[in-house]
């Protein structure tokens, strides 16, 4: 049983060009991605959790403290 499907076969592929170097110099290559990150947006939740938990534990401590001695 064969299977007709719509998949081309390596030996009925055409060839692949490089276009990468034909392009136009002020082409804007979609593929070519420069990541620039704030380092802003990592420290500030980091900054955020940090503070929560710091308040929690003292609130503890303030909890912990005002308890009658056993």
């Amino acid at each position: 049983m064969t299977k007709n499907l719509p998949a081309t076969r390596p030996e009925e592929a055409p060839l692949v060009i490089d276009t990468v170097h034909d392009l136009h110099p002020d082409h804007h290559d979609p593929q070519h991605q420069v990541i620039e990150q704030n380092v802003a947006v990592g420290v500030l939740p980091l900054a955020l959790v940090t503070l929560l938990v710091l308040a929690f534990v003292a609130a503890a401590w303030t909890f912990l403290a005002a308890l009658p001695a056993a």
